[in-house]
């Protein structure tokens, strides 16, 4: 088992390296693929409030539009009562409690793998050597040095046997998220770590932060959880026309790792649309009120063959072109909407849709060497829109990833040495201005 980095609970921490991370471990972490993190991390805004108050059954039913559809009704109940009792016993937030609940064990309570244990994979061997006599302790830096601290965690015992149950896990998951608050940002410079903007980034790497992604996967689940509490996914983006827009995925603002015009098949085609980092399974909405012109399977790139929902699900996937299962949408004056790459979608062709009504699932049918994501295209009169013109205040455009800004710095020197070889003056970097969001 992995080890991960552990604070000393002396005068000054002690660093002890937490040894490389398997493949089956960088795929947990949302690390496939690398650099689709932002490059500044300014860029996001405050991650929205906490409701003053949340009830067991208020929580419940905003984890049922996350968890799988195998998770009953009693046990999401059982998982939200828990959470909003450990969240006030340690003052913690409960939507994000939840989040882990998702995004770590993915709703389920039995896991025990190489890597962690229960509904929040908690890596005992992480924090076992700080945890004696029922009290876990940990070391705050204050204006004398790492003073030692304690909280006492002794309701049940911090045991791998135990974590399998829903009630310690959440109980030292909630504990957990207490200490490390209470340690950042003292140990993220004691340690290194690469920039991140939450204490949540610890409940997964330890001490030592190494990315944003699963940062990122936490953030934007606790942001899916209060959408559906909130119901607040409404008209709001950029106009198209007189069309008003909102997101295609719940928990916005969304990365795009890939943008229009990006070359696919080894420079065969351009991208017509852009990737969304996104998670399988997810709902997919329509971005404006319209009716649904095509629903089915884009077949070996020789046809689109329109499909009942109930006969999608028998395809298979080696017969599906580029675009797997995908939905279209027309919402007039030529504006027609595209979602590809769907696992499961849920509406006919002519069937009237509404702004934000679901669609289908996130999946990657279709996909060839990528994860699961969502494609989606805008067209008006046939022609390719970029839909990052309209859909600004949703998303966070690819060229402000770590990867496009490698990208970029790799078109700049190519076109650099171009110009020195024909002795033309040197071309200007490309801008990066700031993303409005609202």
């Amino acid at each position: 088992m992995r080890t991960g980095v552990v604070l000393d609970d002396a005068s000054a921490p002690r660093l002890t390296p937490p040894g490389a991370l398997t493949a089956q471990e960088l795929r947990r972490l949302g690390l496939r693929p690398r650099g689709a993190g932002l490059a500044d991390l300014s860029h996001w805004p405050e991650e929205p409030p906490s409701p003053a108050d949340v009830s067991p059954r208020e929580l419940a039913q905003a984890m049922r539009q996350l968890c799988p559809a195998s998770v009953g009704s009693e046990e999401l109940e059982g998982y939200a009562r828990a959470i909003v009792r450990y969240s006030r016993e340690f003052s913690v937030d409960p939507w994000l409690l939840a989040a882990l609940v998702y995004t770590q064990g993915h709703c389920s309570a039995d896991i025990d793998s190489g890597y962690g244990t229960g509904l929040t994979l908690i890596n005992v061997g992480m924090h076992e050597r700080n945890v004696r006599n029922g009290f876990y302790h940990f070391a705050v830096r204050t204006d004398h040095g790492w003073e030692r601290k304690q909280l006492d965690i002794g309701e049940f015992p911090f045991r791998r046997a135990a974590l399998t149950k829903p009630d310690p896990n959440l109980y030292f998951a909630a504990a957990l998220l207490s200490v490390f608050g209470q340690q950042c940002p003292d140990i993220d410079h004691a340690f290194h770590s690469a920039p991140h903007r939450h204490p949540v980034s610890h409940f997964v790497w330890g001490d030592r932060v190494g990315d944003t992604g699963p940062e990122d996967r936490i953030l934007t689940a606790r942001r899916r959880l209060l959408n559906s509490h909130a119901q607040t996914n409404r008209p709001g983006g950029n106009r198209l026309g007189d069309l008003a827009l909102v997101s295609p995925l719940d928990g916005y603002p969304r990365i795009v790792t890939s943008g229009l015009g990006e070359p696919r098949d080894h420079g065969r085609r351009p991208h017509r649309g852009i990737d969304f980092a996104s998670e399988y399974g997810e709902p997919v909405r329509s971005v404006a009120a319209g009716r649904v012109v095509f629903a089915g399977v884009d077949w070996e790139r020789r046809a689109h063959i329109p499909l009942e929902p109930w006969g999608a699900s028998i395809v298979h996937e080696r017969h599906m072109g580029p675009r797997g299962l995908f939905v279209e949408v027309d919402h007039g004056n030529g504006v027609v909407s595209l979602y590809a790459h769907l696992a499961t979608y849920e509406v006919k062709i002519g069937e009237r849709v509404e702004a934000g009504q679901r669609l289908g699932e996130v999946g990657r049918t279709g996909v060839r060497d990528s994860g699961p994501h969502l494609h989606f295209g805008l067209f008006r009169n046939g022609e390719v829109l970029d839909p990052l013109d309209h859909l600004a205040p949703y998303v966070f455009p690819p060229e402000l990833t770590k990867r496009g800004h490698a990208q970029l710095a790799k078109r700049y020197q190519g076109q650099a040495r171009d110009a020195a070889s024909a002795g033309s003056p040197r071309p200007d970097r490309a801008k990066r201005g700031r993303v409005s969001l609202r």
